[in-house]
């Protein structure tokens, strides 16, 4: 068991989903960010307890959106480190397996990965209140709806 990858190709190091606890492989979050560089004017859904009360204390509120997440295990310092972050939809599309689907990810590596949608932290720029998502059931990478509960996995280095 590890709690994180590090790809050799990228040099992204990427959290490993976990069972229960902050980690677990089934809670699910709303895009949000406050971040004006990256939420094209609009910052998302706040989200609702779709995360198991992982993020119940303040300054969560119960909350379970991408920002609130990646606060959480950043104050966890997760493998020691404190600048973990939602990816991009390159970042993420580079975890694709091409050979494997139902989930299209090398489960060796990423074990408890659902075979489901995942948020990237880029925006749609066609309609800002979407944000690319990466369906790992079989690689497709579409825009959606920012206040939708979908998955999350985050990453460090790299951009």
């Amino acid at each position: 068991d590890w709690a994180c990858t590090k790809d050799n190709v990228t040099g992204l190091i990427w959290e490993v989903k976990t069972t229960s606890g902050l980690r677990n492989m089934n809670h699910t979050y709303t895009w949000y960010s406050t971040n004006a560089a990256t939420n094209g004017g609009n910052a998302g859904g706040v989200g609702t307890d779709t995360c198991g009360g992982s993020l119940v204390a303040a300054p969560y509120n119960n909350q379970c959106n991408t920002q609130n997440y990646a606060a959480a295990v950043n104050a966890a310092t997760l493998c020691g480190a404190s600048d973990w972050r939602v990816p991009t939809r390159k970042e993420l599309l580079t975890l694709m397996h091409a050979g494997a689907t139902n989930p299209s990810i090398d489960t060796a590596y990423f074990p408890n990965t659902n075979t489901a949608t995942w948020w990237t932290n880029s925006t749609y720029v066609a309609d800002p209140a979407y944000a690319w998502i990466v369906y790992f059931g079989n690689g497709v990478s579409d825009a959606y709806g920012k206040s939708g509960g979908y998955f999350v996995r985050l990453v460090r280095g790299g951009q």
